[in-house]
């Protein structure tokens, strides 16, 4: 299968740039993890995104101009995924970050989706992002057996959203007028696990 993007990334925002931003790096050529790391100010992950040369940055932020509860939310809740409104004042704050990361990159050619981590692993159907790795194909080195903080282990599940995007058989997708937000289908166990 030929990809678009040879490398893709996980972004798990802070809604202040003096707190770790998650970030994970995926090599869709070996399919392994290369890179995860704390980052802190834009200019730090846009630079950061550039000079890794990702092409698809999957973000644990809500994508969004106007921080109001917005229909794609409401639809996500329905279905069952604890989403939080981009309108709560920690949220706003987040959202007002994110879409201003979103026109920075996407003005450099970089494409980014929006996720939701903890429903992403919900949606998978697998307990933990070493399980999501494995049933993806993704290998994580020694990642595997560290024990990463929420903000690294939010941006891994975002990178191996971004991955899913890539492969677009196991990505689910939740719509309405004003967004989408890029989660993972039920992960069958293969024949060779």
């Amino acid at each position: 299968m030929s990809y678009r993007y040879t490398r893709v990334s996980g972004l798990d925002l802070a809604a202040e740039s003096y707190n770790c931003t998650g970030y994970a790096v995926i090599d869709l050529t070996s399919m392994s993890l290369v890179r995860i790391e704390c980052l802190y100010g834009d200019d730090q992950i846009v630079s950061n995104i550039a000079s890794d040369r990702i092409g698809l940055v999957s973000i644990d932020s809500p994508i969004t101009r106007e921080p109001k509860y917005r229909l794609v939310d409401k639809e996500a809740v329905k279905r069952g995924f604890r989403v939080l409104p981009p309108s709560f004042k920690h949220m706003k704050k987040l959202a007002l970050r994110g879409w201003k990361l979103y026109e920075k990159l996407t003005s450099e050619g970089i494409e980014v989706i929006e996720t939701h981590p903890r429903s992403a692993i919900k949606s998978s159907g697998v307990s933990d992002y070493i399980t999501l790795a494995e049933r993806l194909g993704v290998n994580l080195g020694d990642y595997r057996r560290r024990k990463l903080g929420k903000d690294l282990r939010d941006a891994l599940i975002s990178a191996l959203v971004a991955v899913c995007y890539t492969k677009v058989d196991c990505l689910l997708v939740i719509s309405a007028e004003d967004g989408s937000i890029y989660l993972i289908k039920p992960l069958v166990l293969s024949s060779h696990l």
